[in-house]
């Protein structure tokens, strides 16, 4: 008898094993239905990050922001050439038929524009209003934008002319002729640029709607300080007499 117990001992051990096994294998198979809740298990574990790190991360993230560049057309159909480029602190007003006309907006020279607007709008309505032929090749509005960098409303061409102008060798400062380095554009691409896509600019990115002239820093102050600035005068100190 005490074979047989022994024996019977040894079956319920055996049963038993057996049927954990089997609630284990039933388990598994929820869990095999499931696999959604353990995926979302992974993915809260991962985005538990340290101050440290959570830092570390929006600071890439601002840097990714500070080179994101966005693209604005002007014009309309079939005729659309020139773009504008917000890159980092940067304006880029560009041609796709020729890349190497264009021109870059600092925010000095963006807020120089900025207060120059009103009046080459005010040349732009009487351009359009006049006859085509009258007053051909007069420049009828010119503003510096600093650095050497000017816009101008050109008559005979019918369009505003953003340019570069430099002295040549040997010449005085005041004998200042244009440079290939520009760009002009069209009176309806004109009015794309101040009734759409500067206010855009401005409203999108801060750094160009609180972007303030070189003539309001501190180092202009006194008249011998605004004469040395570089910007304003870039090509000699006498360049105030014109």
């Amino acid at each position: 008898m005490a074979e047989v117990e022994r024996t019977d001992d040894d079956e319920l051990s055996i049963l038993a094993s057996v049927a954990a096994e089997a609630e284990r294998a039933t388990e598994l198979s929820e869990e095999a239905r499931h696999p959604f809740q353990l995926t979302a298990d992974v993915n809260s574990f991962g985005n538990d990050l340290t101050p440290r790190e959570e830092k570390e991360e929006e600071e890439e993230d601002n840097r990714l922001s500070e080179v994101l560049c966005t693209l604005f057309v002007l014009g309309r159909g079939c005729h659309q050439d020139r773009h504008l480029d917000v890159v980092s602190n940067e304006i880029i007003l560009a041609s796709n038929r020729s890349p190497f006309r264009n021109i870059t907006f600092t925010l000095n020279r963006w807020a120089h524009l900025m207060t120059a607007l009103n009046d080459i709008d005010a040349v732009v309505k009487r351009l359009t209003a006049m006859d085509e032929n009258e007053g051909r090749r007069l420049i009828a509005c010119c503003r510096h934008l600093g650095d050497g960098y000017y816009v101008r409303v050109l008559f005979g061409l019918r369009c505003v002319d953003f340019r570069k102008y430099f002295v040549p060798y040997g010449y005085k400062a005041s004998q200042i002729r244009s440079s290939t380095n520009g760009i002009n554009i069209c009176i309806d691409e004109w009015k794309d640029l101040l009734e759409v896509i500067i206010p855009t600019v401005n409203h999108r990115f801060p750094q160009f709607a609180s972007a303030k002239q070189c003539t309001y820093g501190d180092d202009h102050l006194g008249q011998l300080d605004w004469l040395h600035c570089t910007s304003c005068f870039p090509f000699g100190h006498d360049e105030h007499n014109y």
